[in-house]
């Protein structure tokens, strides 16, 4: 026999050997293995669909205080920057002329009094007419109203905080002549905020009143600041397409300031009960989404599904799954339907790990209690 017969005998023998060992598990009928895929159980969870939107922090309210009158500044009492209360005295305007007109009509008050006061006596003696009663009268109600008038143009001397907020730089200095409608100071309230945002008229059905919202500032990057929805505006911007919406933001500590630009986490929707997957076990095809499902001979079988809310990985299943049932997690670019897996659990916040058809492939001594896979 030649030498290259002989070496061609030499590798079929090898080759037989080679193939005589274990049974590979089988692959549907083929002699391929199992492929390994992580499989998770479908239960009911919480979930919620969170935006991101762009806003803007406003005070809750703003007023820069103008004088009612001309007068001369004669003091200022509060320092910049300083938190005033509603009602506290800021500004004192050179008030020495109508402290004396004040005076003078407190004086003609007083004998107007003292002249309605006779001449009621001479009328109840008939000395007097009640007409001259009369003209008293009259005479001491103007009197009293001028005493009013002159307190108005007395008070309007001090200007007051018209409510507790943070006073900003000073505009005007002690000493100093002013005009009317002069301004002064500027005054924002900021022990809560106001937060600005745009939502699109898409989003109008989910928007609500009350609804909670989360904001992050550049300032404070790690760290989120709770707020509350409290106006959804009763129209849409005809250019914009879109609904303006405000919410009030907490601030007893005033680390936020009027004016931040606000990344705004807002919860436009909450399942207490929703089905939930890992995103990665979602297949998409020319059918459609669907995902593999692992019955209790770890056979797998493609089953459409209609995908609801997403979150950080997560996706609601509306349609299509069962609470109990098992799909593959990960590994879905590794199997076709029908074929017959190698199932290991996957860890997962969406579900526990199946019992039966993750583990089938572990030795009875390995294998926990569990029930059916389905």
């Amino acid at each position: 026999m030649c030498p290259g017969a002989v070496a061609a005998l030499t590798c079929l023998a090898l080759l037989a050997v080679l193939g005589c060992g274990a049974e590979p598990e089988s692959r549907g009928g083929s002699d391929r293995p199992r492929p390994v895929v992580e499989v998770m159980r479908v239960e009911p969870g919480p979930l919620r669909n969170v935006v991101k939107i762009p806003g803007q922090l406003a005070a809750a309210a703003t007023v820069v205080l103008k004088t009612e009158r001309e007068g001369v500044l004669e003091s200022i009492a509060f320092e910049e920057g300083a938190q005033v209360k509603r009602g506290q005295a800021l500004f004192q305007l050179r008030n020495d002329e109508e402290e004396a007109i004040l005076q003078e009509a407190l004086a003609e008050l007083a004998l107007a009094e003292a002249t309605y006061g006779r001449r009621k006596a001479l009328v109840s003696r008939n000395v007097a007419s009640e007409a001259e009663l009369e003209r008293a009268a009259a005479e001491r109600d103007v009197a009293a109203a001028r005493v009013e008038r002159v307190r108005v143009d007395l008070s309007r001397m001090t200007m007051r905080a018209p409510f507790d907020g943070v006073v900003g730089a000073l505009l005007v200095a002690p000493g100093e002549a002013l005009r009317e409608q002069t301004e002064m100071v500027r005054i924002d309230a900021i022990d809560r905020l106001q937060l600005l945002f745009a939502l699109p008229e898409s989003a109008l059905r989910i928007v609500r009143v009350g609804a909670p919202v989360n904001v992050r500032v550049a300032p404070y990057p790690d760290d989120l600041f709770p707020g509350e929805v409290y106006f959804v505006s009763p129209s849409v911007d005809a250019e914009a397409r879109r609904v303006q919406v405000k919410a009030w933001i907490p601030n007893p500590d005033q680390r936020l300031r009027p004016g931040l630009f606000a990344e705004i986490e807002a919860e436009i929707a909450n399942r207490d009960d929703a089905l939930r997957i890992p995103e990665s076990a979602l297949v998409f095809g020319l059918e459609g989404t669907r995902v593999w499902v692992v019955d209790g001979e770890e056979r797998v079988a493609a089953r459409p599904v209609v995908v609801g809310l997403r979150q950080e990985g997560l996706v609601e299943i509306t349609e299509g799954l069962a609470p109990g049932e098992v799909v593959v997690s990960s590994g879905v670019h590794k199997v076709s339907d029908g074929e017959l897996v190698r199932a290991v659990p996957a860890a997962s916040v969406a579900a526990e790990p199946p019992t039966d058809a993750s583990t089938a492939h572990q030795t009875d001594e390995d294998r926990p209690a569990g029930g059916d896979a389905s």
